[in-house]
């Protein structure tokens, strides 16, 4: 049985012979990970893990901010605008559902993201929601930009009603329509309405912690 070690900063649980050099969730070394014991006989459904009280001294604070951000949890999507004859997508983590009656949702976008422009030109966008076989997806469409190069070259797609590009290969979609939008420094946050959705798979959903432990 493989041994199991647990992060005593963010409780990440990391599988094998040793601990790994760096946390892949808050990138402290491997002298933070300790061994976890299992108890003899256990044969029950496992149980979450209890919360592992720090007691040392703190990081600086740019560092305790980091790490702090590190523990929220969210996913990873892939966010695409179609204007003036010009499709794009990136990958954002900041998409979440703000009211059920109207369907309603927000984004966060980077205001120096081409894609940003393509959502403040035609007010829509569509989502697509990575499963947690869609590292490649996150990788693609999240480190280079759209001005520069088709990201969708070789990416099975389709168009949605709203005429904006929308993945095959994820678990579901939405378009959605921009009826508000909030000025949050180097990003914007885009609220809108969604208007369409599709059902495209099952299985979980990829989050940031996900990606990070597997890349």
């Amino acid at each position: 049985m493989e041994k199991r070690w647990r992060c005593d900063v963010c409780g990440y649980i990391h599988t094998g012979e040793n601990p790994p050099e760096v946390c892949p969730i808050c990138g402290v070394d491997s002298s933070h990970f300790q061994l976890v014991v299992e108890e003899a006989g256990a044969n029950t459904a496992p149980k979450a893990e209890p919360a592992v009280k720090i007691e040392k001294a703190q990081p600086d604070r740019p560092t305790a901010i980091r790490q702090a951000l590190y523990r929220i949890s969210y996913g990873l999507f892939i966010i695409t605008a179609q204007a003036d004859g010009r499709d794009n997508g990136q990958c954002a983590n900041t998409c979440f559902q703000v009211t059920a009656e109207p369907a309603r949702i927000a984004i966060g976008i980077n205001k120096s993201n081409f894609t940003h422009d393509l959502i403040q030109k035609s007010e829509k966008f569509g989502v697509s929601v990575l499963s947690q076989t869609g590292q490649d997806y996150a990788r693609k469409f999240g480190y280079r930009s759209g001005r520069d190069a088709d990201k969708f070259e070789g990416v099975a797609v389709h168009r949605g009603e709203s005429g904006v590009l929308l993945l095959d290969d994820v678990l579901v979609t939405m378009e959605a329509k921009v009826m508000g939008q909030l000025d949050a420094g180097t990003h914007t946050l885009f609220l809108a309405d969604v208007t369409s959705a599709e059902i495209l798979q099952e299985g979980d959903p990829m989050t940031y912690a996900f990606f990070r432990a597997s890349k």
